[in-house]
């Protein structure tokens, strides 16, 4: 199948991405009180094998959620694992940080991120979107289970100017939902 949206609904949605990727760095930036870059979103068609490569850096920690309503998908957070002890001690967690304490940090880090990103996406839209809850997910030792020949995905990535510490929040949405999201988009240029 292919999924390809048409220049003019690439750069809509693109720019809708930056909207609520911003909120996403903003709601962060006033929790730890510190400047976030975000980069361009990059959309893309994406295979299995293209989707299961990109979570190969053993330099990231990964979370996962998933999320059902009027679009449905999965949220991925890839967050460095250098610079996490600044980002804590940003966020007030008690250094040194053992691994249950990280994995708190990390988890809320994504839900901040993939929540602000996904929610505005949706309220943009006019879609709904339930997001559940993180959980840590090991992309080295655990074979992944993808349900999808071929899945639209929108990516940024995020970067804290105060410490090392960066992440990539990539969302993915599930055949039926690219199909009700070009047709907001649509919507949203006629």
């Amino acid at each position: 199948m292919n999924m390809l949206l048409s220049e003019e609904q690439r750069d809509a949605l693109q720019e809708l991405m930056n909207i609520s990727m911003g909120q996403a760095a903003n709601s962060l930036a006033r929790l730890i009180e510190a400047k976030i870059t975000l980069s361009i979103p990059k959309i893309s068609d994406v295979t299995p094998e293209q989707f299961v490569s990109m979570l190969s850096d053993n330099e990231m920690w990964y979370t996962r959620q998933s999320f059902l309503g009027s679009i449905k998908g999965e949220v991925i957070s890839m967050l460095s694992k250098q610079g996490c002890d600044a980002i804590g001690t940003l966020m007030e967690y008690e250094l040194p940080l053992t691994q249950g304490r990280l994995n708190e940090l990390l988890l809320e880090l994504a839900n901040i991120l993939a929540g602000a990103c996904l929610t505005g996406f949706a309220e943009q839209l006019s879609l709904n979107a339930k997001l559940s809850m993180p959980t840590m997910y090991n992309a080295a030792s655990q074979h992944y289970h993808y349900r999808w020949a071929s899945t639209l995905m929108m990516e940024v990535e995020f970067k804290v100017e105060v410490s090392q510490f960066d992440s990539k929040v990539v969302i993915c949405l599930e055949e039926a939902s690219v199909q009700t999201l070009i047709a907001k988009l649509q919507q949203l240029l006629e």
